[in-house]
């Protein structure tokens, strides 16, 4: 079973979904944003050490700190957004359905899409404001490679300018001196 983390009710209260959508309906969103979206920008050990260190209650310092004011607004917002693009549909023994409201009048595809494209704005604000955090702060995790597991796919950065898809990560680099740290240029 997968850990989520954020709590049931965190992306009803900060986003346009109703409190009365029942969780079972969008707990599968907030998976499928965490390891299709959240595990590629983090790679898969910083991803897996929040994921235990929430379980067991343990985030502090900068783990706190970017799950707090990063990682959770991006799921919110991102979570939100795949819901969004599915949530009228129902699929069960009968078939898939529609649900159309008994008091309310059914949106067109327009107006879903301004909706879903509202949210993938705001969640790629957050995640873009993550991935600046993260090139700036030391994550150990962040720039450890483990083999087979996902790395993360990290934006590349010259100034204030990001170039996706570049690879000009600072990567430090050993001199010749063990205890000394050359960070060398691209």
């Amino acid at each position: 079973m997968e850990i989520i983390l954020l709590n049931d009710n965190e992306i009803t209260e900060s986003t346009l979904l109703g409190g009365n959508i029942d969780v079972d309906r969008y707990k599968f969103c907030i998976i499928d944003a965490q390891i299709s979206k959240l595990e590629e920008c983090l790679g898969e050990t910083l991803y897996e050490k929040i994921k235990t260190d929430f379980e067991n209650d343990d985030l502090a310092g900068n783990y706190l700190t970017l799950h707090t004011k990063y990682i959770k607004p991006f799921l919110i917002h991102q979570s939100a957004l795949e819901y969004l693009k599915i949530g009228a549909y129902h699929v069960s023994n009968g078939g898939i359905y529609k649900h159309t409201p008994s008091n309310g009048t059914a949106i067109d595809k327009n107006e879903v899409d301004f909706l879903v494209e509202n949210q993938r704005t705001k969640a790629e604000m957050y995640l873009q404001r993550m991935e600046k955090w993260l090139a700036v702060n030391t994550i150990p995790e962040y720039y450890s490679y483990v083999s087979g597991t996902v790395t993360p796919a990290r934006k590349s950065s010259i100034g204030n300018w990001y170039f996706d898809g570049m690879d000009y990560t600072n990567k430090r680099n050993k001199s010749d001196n063990d205890n000394e740290t050359d960070f060398g240029y691209w």
